[in-house]
């Protein structure tokens, strides 16, 4: 649209000249935005909206930001937060009980140290996930929950861990659970029925092993110990001293094979020395060397009557 310049008003009377000025100055009027509207984009006003609406709140935000980053903002936070727990204690919030369920082998003074809480701290302070986080670090604990009951008490659950074996390593015996977690090394003798696992590797493996004799109780109650192999295979030492090879592979089928020999010839009972499961399809018995002499030894005849 072509620009459209002002003119000099009327000076005459007539209703229709000024009629006709009201229509030109309406026309220029209409001409000047459109001139002013084309030379800007057509985002430039919404965003000329935004800019004016949100000045107030960038201003605050930046005072803000200059306020916490001096460490003003910090202190003032710190100041009110501890108003507000020196007021939550005198209403009566604070600790004064600490339950706790679950607990038979945990040390009390344990969890007492993980919970890092003392009788009259403002409840309100203290950090129930926190504090879970640090029971189920004690080596008894596997699992833990703790809330707040207000006004006054923390209340802790727990589940305990379940010994498994005993493991020796460097000539030092442990105890520990299923998942190979090291629950002790003190009062051992509480646990006189537990086998023994023997090797560096010994706890992380020793749980599949442990299952594979639970399927063969008959086996399981002879032994003693298992010692992990070049941290391959595992030899069996039974109680009554007789030394089981089991093989790398296939663990479950020789067991099975030992149960059922077992079963039909008491092997396990007689004067044996070692049996060896490494082949395959093959059991490999080796006797003492007094029953190696008996067995070399001709009979004694009769003497007749």
């Amino acid at each position: 649209m072509p620009r459209v310049t002002p003119t000099a008003p009327p000076t005459t009377d007539n209703p229709r000249a000024r009629f006709a000025e009201t229509q030109k100055r309406a026309t220029l009027r209409a001409a000047q935005e459109a001139n002013r509207r084309r030379a800007l984009p057509r985002w430039a006003e919404p965003a000329m909206k935004i800019a004016r609406r949100s000045a107030p709140l960038v201003a605050l935000l930046a005072v803000g930001g200059w306020v916490w980053g001096s460490g003003y903002g910090e202190l003032l936070v710190h100041a009110a937060t501890d108003k507000v727990l020196t007021a939550s204690v005198e209403a009566g919030l604070s600790v004064q009980d600490v339950t706790v369920v679950g607990r038979e082998k945990a040390a009390q003074a344990d969890l007492l140290n993980a919970l890092a809480v003392q009788r009259g701290t403002p409840i309100l302070a203290f950090d129930p996930h926190h504090a879970r986080a640090s029971l189920e670090q004690i080596p008894w604990v596997r699992q833990a929950r703790v809330e707040r009951r207000l006004p006054d008490t923390i209340a802790v659950t727990i589940t305990e861990r379940e010994p498994m074996a005993l493991w020796q390593h460097d000539r030092q015996m442990r105890l520990i659970d299923a998942d190979g977690i090291v629950l002790t090394a003190s009062d051992l003798s509480k646990w006189p029925n537990l086998p023994l696992l023997v090797g560096p590797d010994a706890p992380k493996r020793g749980p599949a092993l442990l299952h594979m004799l639970a399927k063969q109780p008959a086996i399981a109650q002879m032994v003693e110990a298992a010692v992990l192999v070049g941290g391959r295979r595992w030899d069996l030492r039974l109680k009554n001293g007789v030394d089981i090879r089991l093989p790398e592979h296939d663990v479950p089928e020789a067991l099975h094979q030992l149960a059922m020999i077992q079963q039909t010839n008491d092997v396990l009972n007689k004067d044996v020395v070692a049996i060896d499961l490494r082949i395959p399809d093959r059991l490999s018995v080796q006797t003492s060397a007094a029953a190696a002499d008996l067995r070399r030894k001709p009979p004694e005849k009769k003497q007749k009557t």
